[in-house]
């Protein structure tokens, strides 16, 4: 004996209808290959960071450094076809997680959107006191200041 549901289910409401089915219909439409391929360029995948410690140590010890009141990077050549990033926020410098998690946020953010502008190199970020007290907007202005300079510096040498 089949059952019946005791409570019909409630129905969908969309306030606008037209309106939704418009706007996706619309971008689906509009979108062509080429806006696919650069929105996957502005992705932060795996090839694009250091993992190994020995990469970390290489860049520091051979790379050149720039650095301000907020960062230090150590910047090497590589031999990919794209720059790579590595992070190493002390927790002395950044006691709690959140802070730590926070810098690391901003600082894979800017480096996410301002990638394709960079030469192929190894970059390693290293945050100072001073950016523990910067807000989010001071920091990302001088990670855009480094990121001009790499890319102007290094690229002659690519």
């Amino acid at each position: 004996m089949a059952s019946a549901p005791v409570w019909p289910p409630k129905p969908v409401v969309v306030c606008c209808p037209g309106a939704v089915q418009k706007a996706a219909s619309a971008s689906v439409r509009n979108a062509t290959p080429q806006d696919s391929r650069a929105i996957r360029k502005l992705r932060f995948e795996p090839s694009r960071r250091l993992h190994q410690p020995a990469e970390f140590r290489e860049v520091r010890t051979r790379g050149r450094r720039v650095s301000d009141d907020l960062f230090s990077l150590s910047v090497l050549a590589n031999h990919e076809t794209h720059p790579r990033l590595g992070l190493a926020i002390a927790t002395r410098t950044f006691g709690t997680a959140v802070a730590r998690n926070r810098i690391k946020r901003i600082t894979r953010e800017s480096f996410r959107l301002n990638q394709a502008a960079l030469p192929s190199v190894d970059i390693t970020v290293a945050a100072r006191d001073a950016a523990r007290k910067a807000t989010p907007a001071e920091l990302r202005a001088s990670l855009a200041r480094h990121w001009q300079s790499i890319a102007k510096r290094w690229s002659a040498h690519a």
